[in-house]
């Protein structure tokens, strides 16, 4: 009986949703947007279109295409949860991280949701 409460616990801590480790010294800086998705469809993204910066004190500056956010954000597991002065709260959940090449889920208070692939400068 012990020895199938072990082999259960130990299985269902295996999962394919297990989160990306992400620590704040890799995910400051300046993110550019090489690829985006909306409702499974793919945006043409120019260069410089898309990009986050995430800054060391805790603030945080979007640029989507013509519209801008600013404000303050903090990490939680493998999200970056920012606070925009409007208030709007945003979400960058980051799905893979390697190195400066990094796969995010956005979504934000108002209903938006983009799939991101980005490079840090």
């Amino acid at each position: 009986m012990l020895l199938c409460a072990t082999m259960f616990l130990s299985l269902s801590s295996c999962s394919d949703d297990d989160e990306v480790l992400v620590t704040t010294e890799q995910i400051i800086g300046t993110w550019d947007v090489i690829w985006a998705e909306q409702d499974g469809e793919s945006l043409d993204v120019p260069e410089g279109y898309i990009y986050i910066n995430l800054n060391e004190d805790g603030s945080y500056r979007t640029t989507m295409f013509d519209d801008y956010y600013i404000g303050t954000y903090k990490l939680e597991g493998n999200t970056v949860v920012g606070t925009t002065k409007d208030p709007i709260t945003e979400y960058y959940k980051f799905t893979s991280l390697d190195g400066n090449n990094a796969s995010i889920d956005y979504s934000n208070s108002v209903g938006d949701r983009y799939k991101f692939k980005a490079v840090k400068r």
